[in-house]
Formats: structure tokens, C-alpha cells, sequence
């Protein structure tokens, strides 16, 4: 099943024009307090896509803008939980967190009350101040906060010692969470979902027609394949797999990957090959 996450810069004009309606008596607009406006102008400059992919189950979307303007989508998922919602990795900055809050209160009436933070880098937990302050129960592999103390960003308070070692795994209400071993990152996790099939694979897979890796600079690209091959044993009968950045689709995306990964180590191979064919050849 192929999902299609639209961009964030198409929802932020969607909801501008719902907002746009006018009061009954000629074209005066309905006096809105500071507080709204306030949200309204952070939505606007934040937005957040919400597709609901499952039954209590949905797929954000925020985007985060480098310098040079390119503009980069990140996916994570919400599931119901009863009288909450589990958030699997906040969205792309404080801000938009706060929006992804908001937004998630209005169309399902219910507050985040356990947060899953997937690896270490900022497009997975740049809002968990956020939601920490809010107490929220926060689920992480053992190493992550000190991996992300490491570089200055935000840095979550707790963690999950079951899920310290490969292979592990540990269950939190409807879902179930993940640690296949290193690969995209050190602490890369991913989260399954039962009851509607459904495989968050953050990092560790790369979307549908993404032709490169990504970025590498925290991977171990020796133990991926092997980490991606015991995710795809271990929940092999998803239907859907959401990537953490990019379209979804089957569990093919997990094979996707594995290939990318094949060619990149035997092109490193090469190189170094030739690299030490040439330094022979200068002595």
C-alpha cells in the first residue's frame, strides 16, 4: 500500500483558506483573542500534516528549512491509545511541536500522554522539552541521551533499559517497540503497531523512490544491513511501512534499503582500492 504524504507548504494553504470564512453580518471577521492569534500565526509559520493512515492511527508531517532553502519533510506517527495519544518522534523544532499539539487536541479531542523518541538526532525529539514539561511519559533507547547531549540538542530525561541490547523489545499499550541494533544511528528504534499492521521505521529505512542513504554521519554502515534484516524477520507482515522521511509503502522499502546499503559499501570498497593503488604507485 503506497501513502503519499503531501507537503507541509500544501497543508499550511489549506489551512489558511479554512480559515478564511467570513461571519454572516456583510465581511466583518469574528474577533479572535491574542492567544488565537497567536496559535493561528504559529500554524501558519509551522505547519504540521496529519493523515490518518489506520483506525487510531496517523502519520505527521513537519518540514525543516536549512540555510540555502532547502526544504526537508519528516514523518512520525500518532496512535490512540484510549484516553491519550502516543506520539512516536516530535516534530522538526519546538515551535511546530507546539503546533502538532494543538492540532492533534482539536481533531481528536485527546492530549499526547507517551512520547517514543526513535534516535538521537533533532528531527526525532527537537520538541520533547515541550512535552516533558507537559509530563509526558517519554520512551527511549539507553543511549540516547547522552547521544544527543553530545551535540548540544535537546536532551530527554528518561529512557528504557529493556530495549538496551539488539533484538530487543518491549510493549507499551497498542504498540510495541523496537531495537534491531545500530544502523541508521546508534539508538535507532522502530515502533509497530499490531492491530492495523503498521511499521514505523524512522531512520533506519529510507523512503519510497529515495535514491541515497541520507545522512550518514551518525550511521554504522557495517551493522545496518543486519539490523534492517531483523526488522524485516521480525515484523515482516506489515502492511504499510513509514519511513522517517519520504512516502510509505510495503515492507519492499526495507529491501530498498538494503540495497542502497549494498552499493554504498562496495562503492567506500572501491575507493579504498583504488586509493591504495595509487599510494603504492607514489612510492
Amino acid at each position: 500500500m503506497d501513502i503519499k504524504f503531501v507537503t507541509a507548504s500544501c497543508f499550511a494553504a489549506l489551512m489558511i483558506l479554512s480559515g478564511m470564512g467570513l461571519s454572516g453580518c456583510g465581511n466583518k471577521a469574528p474577533e479572535v483573542s491574542a492567544l488565537e492569534q497567536l496559535k493561528a500565526e504559529q500554524a501558519k509559520a509551522y505547519p504540521i500534516l496529519l493523515q490518518k493512515i489506520a483506525e487510531g492511527v496517523w502519520v505527521h508531517t513537519s518540514t525543516y528549512t536549512f540555510p540555502g532553502g532547502n526544504v526537508v519533510p519528516s514523518n512520525g506517527l500518532v496512535v490512540d491509545d484510549g484516553e491519550g495519544l502516543i506520539l512516536v518522534d516530535t516534530a522538526w523544532g519546538e515551535l511546530a511541536t507546539q503546533v502538532l499539539l494543538d492540532t492533534l487536541k482539536a481533531e481528536t479531542g485527546k492530549e499526547v500522554t507517551k512520547l517514543v523518541i526513535t534516535n538521537h538526532q533533532n528531527d526525532r525529539l527537537a520538541g520533547v522539552d515541550i512535552l516533558e514539561r507537559k509530563g509526558v511519559s517519554v520512551f527511549t533507547h539507553p543511549d540516547t541521551p547522552s547521544l544527543s547531549a553530545s551535540k548540544n540538542t535537546p536532551t530527554p530525561d528518561t529512557t528504557v533499559a529493556a530495549l538496551k541490547e539488539a533484538g530487543a523489545r518491549t510493549k507499551s499499550g497498542p504498540i510495541e517497540i523496537g531495537y534491531p541494533g545500530p544502523g541508521h544511528t546508534a539508538d535507532n528504534l522502530v515502533v509497530y503497531v499490531p492491530s492495523a499492521k503498521i511499521l514505523f521505521g524512522g531512520g533506519l529505512v529510507r523512503g519510497k523512490g529515495q535514491q541515497g542513504l541520507g545522512n550518514i554521519t551518525d550511521a554504522d554502515l557495517k551493522a545496518w544491513p543486519k539490523s534492517l534484516n531483523w526488522t524485516k524477520q521480525t515484523y515482516g507482515t506489515a502492511r504499510l511501512v513509514v519511513p522517517g522521511h519520504g512516502q510509505g509503502a510495503g515492507i519492499d522499502l526495507i529491501d530498498n534499503t538494503l540495497g542502497m546499503l549494498a552499493a554504498k559499501i562496495n562503492a567506500d570498497a572501491e575507493a579504498e582500492k583504488e586509493k591504495k593503488k595509487a599510494k603504492k604507485k607514489t612510492k
